[in-house]
Order: structure tokens, then sequence, then C-alpha cells
């Protein structure tokens, strides 16, 4: 027996309305917050070291990625936070529709460029913002990746410290000869 989880008296377009403005205040709320503590709660951007029509890039292909992975966006920062909940009302209705087709068909993969070990959103940020609310762990995602540039480590030469050959003789408690 299955259980309805949506009330009776309610439709379920009004159901998802209600979550979605549910997370939208919940978003205003901690972006008023996280102002008044000098905090940042913006989706984050698509690093500019990594362009998007890098000739290094390479399409890893249709695979499932972690949907706390998925950090950022290309575009879209005005209209999720960092975790991908709405800041505009006029996002309701995809949103709503996104829900449902999740119910009734599954989604199409988004697609993401992969950073590191982070994603950036090109396409599907309604999906990712259903996922997370739903609590869904992993999502289908076409994947773009990009090289990282590491800087190898800058070769240093070992000196000796003068101090430290004075801080173990006053350690021990020898005598410090003139000539030092």
């Amino acid at each position: 027996m299955k259980m309805n989880m949506y009330p009776s008296l309610v439709s379920i377009r009004s159901y998802l309305s209600e979550q979605f403005f549910s997370l939208h205040r919940t978003a205003f709320h901690d972006s008023l917050w996280a102002r008044l503590i000098g905090k940042n709660t913006k989706l984050a951007i698509f690093p500019e070291q990594a362009p998007q029509k890098s000739p290094n890039r390479r399409l890893v292909g249709t695979k499932d990625i972690l949907v706390e992975q998925i950090v950022g966006t290309f575009g879209r920062q005005n209209d999720f936070d960092y975790k991908f909940r709405p800041l505009k009302k006029y996002l309701r209705d995809r949103w709503v529709n996104v829900y449902l087709t999740h119910e009734s068909n599954g989604w199409s993969p988004i697609v993401v460029h992969k950073v590191g070990e982070n994603y950036y959103v090109e396409d599907g940020h309604h999906r990712v913002s259903v996922a997370r609310s739903l609590g869904i762990v992993y999502i289908q995602a076409k994947v773009w990746e990009y090289p990282i540039n590491v800087k190898p480590p800058r070769q240093t030469k070992n000196v000796p410290c003068p101090e430290k050959a004075r801080a173990k003789v006053f350690a021990t408690g020898e005598q410090i000869e003139a000539s030092q």
C-alpha cells in the first residue's frame, strides 16, 4: 500500500509551491544573516583560469556525480544561493515543473564542468536545486573536465640557522664560546 505524502486537501502543485517558497524564505533569511556577520552565501562562479572554450578541456561523458560537489555556476549566481536554494520568486513554476518531471519521468543529465573536485553547472540549475531539496545524493551529469594547472613548489636551499645553534647551547646549559 503506497501512502500519499501530499495532504489530500491540497493539489500537488500548491504543495510544491509551498515547498519552493519555504526554500526561498530560508535562503533569503540566511543571506540577510550572512550579510550581518560578513559571510558570503553566493553561488561560486566558474573560475576564470579555466576558460570554457579551453582546448585542454575534455568530455568525460555522462556519469553519476555527488550533488554536494556541485558548488557553482556559469551565469546563474543571482538565481540560487550556495546551497542551490532559489533566490527569485519567478523561478517557482520552472522549479515545480522540474520536481514533477522527476516524479514522473526522471531527468535528463545536467551539464557540468569539473575543475579539481568541484563541479560548475552550465545546464540544470533547477534540477540540482530540486535534487538538494529531496536529499538526492547522486545526479547524472554530462561532465567536461579541465586540467588543474598546479605550479610546482619552489625549491629552496637549506641554510643553517645561527639562532638554532645558540638555542641548542642554551637548552643544554653549555657555555657559549667567545668565538661564536
